[in-house]
């Protein structure tokens, strides 16, 4: 009975072990938006996701760009002031 004491604490101090590993380094930042990130995802089963993601990119930053002209536009007409 008191070897299957000393056995089982022995057992439970080695279980439980050294210091907790250190978490993993986090990977270099992903480049592009956070709407494109399941197509750049798709790189990992062999397709050319980050072509398609950098075109979908651009596409969406035209998008935006276009979208700003135009609320500046909408911006001076509300003023009354002429648009360019």
């Amino acid at each position: 009975m008191r070897s299957t004491i000393i056995f089982a604490l022995a057992a439970s101090l080695v279980g439980c072990g050294g210091r907790p590993s250190p978490p993993p380094a986090p990977g270099k930042p992903v480049a592009g938006r956070t709407e494109t990130q399941g197509i750049r995802n798709t790189d990992a089963i062999g397709m050319s996701g980050s072509g398609v993601a950098r075109k979908v990119d651009a596409a969406l930053d035209a998008n935006d760009q276009r979208k700003g002209q135009l609320d500046s536009v909408l911006d001076a007409q509300e003023k009354g002031e002429p648009s360019k």
